[in-house]
This record gives C-alpha cells, sequence and structure tokens, in this order.
C-alpha cells in the first residue's frame, strides 16, 4: 500500500512540472494596422513598426519597415505571426514617394504622418511611452491617424 501511494505521489509530482501550456515558446499573432486621414491617394505610407525605446528613437532601422499603397485615402497592413510584446507605430504619408519625410527649412514636417495611439509629440515626435502598445490578442486591429 506504501508503494502505491509512493508510486501515485510521484506520479502527481512528475505531471504538476510538465508545461503544458507551452509558454516556452513565444505566442504570436496578427497584427491590423489601419491609417486614415489621407488627404489623397498619391504615394504611400511608410512605416516603421517599433518593438522598443531604443528601437523606436534609431530612425534607420525599425523593427519592421513596410511600405503601404493607398486606396480610397486609406491603408492597411496585416503583420502574421507577430511574437506578443510591446510595440509602437510611426508613419508617415509619402506624397512623392521618395522614401523620405519631407521637411520644411525648420525641419518641420510638410507631409502628414501619424503613430500609434494617436500620440502627439509638443516639439518632435512623441515618447515610446505615449506612442507604445501591448500585443497579446490573436488579432488585434490599430488605427492610426495620419495628419
Amino acid at each position: 500500500m506504501k508503494r502505491i501511494i509512493y508510486f501515485l505521489f510521484v506520479l502527481i509530482f512528475s505531471f504538476s512540472t510538465l508545461n503544458f501550456s507551452s509558454d516556452g515558446a513565444k505566442k504570436k499573432g496578427k497584427l491590423i494596422i489601419k491609417f486614415n486621414g489621407m488627404s489623397s491617394n498619391n504615394g504611400n505610407v511608410k512605416i516603421a513598426l517599433c518593438n522598443s525605446d531604443a528601437n523606436y528613437k534609431n530612425h534607420k532601422s525599425p523593427f519592421i519597415g513596410k511600405t503601404i499603397p493607398i486606396e480610397n485615402n486609406t491603408a492597411t497592413i496585416e503583420i502574421e505571426d507577430l511574437p506578443y510584446g510591446d510595440y509602437a507605430v510611426k508613419a508617415f504619408h509619402d506624397e512623392d514617394a521618395n522614401d523620405d519625410l519631407n521637411t520644411n527649412i525648420l525641419g518641420i514636417p510638410v507631409e502628414d504622418y501619424g503613430f500609434s495611439n494617436n500620440a502627439r509629440g509638443l516639439f518632435g515626435p512623441p515618447s515610446w511611452e505615449d506612442a507604445k502598445f501591448r500585443f497579446s490578442d490573436n488579432n488585434k486591429i490599430v488605427e492610426i491617424l495620419i495628419d
């Protein structure tokens, strides 16, 4: 009888240490980003999806960078198999399709732009904290106003 109780105890303990939820594997989902407010269908929308404060501040190499065509003054992108985590989106309407955010002589953008959470900075882009959002769903839709 003691052997049976010991065996059951070992068996139950063994199963309790197994990881059935596959937390070791990074969970992923689909992020859908919709851009609204473009004044024309000219050019395209350039986006930078950033996954950290350092990545957000680096203007040269986003986590994911894409160019999206505009149709009916809107643009949409679906990013599949994106690992759950914190992200921020920076985007601009590249009306002349030159791959650069055009600015005036003072460095103020003359092409429309937007950020996730529709965040705005006072003198420059909003902070990572203001623009970041938590991605933790199988399907998440983020809408950004480009103006």
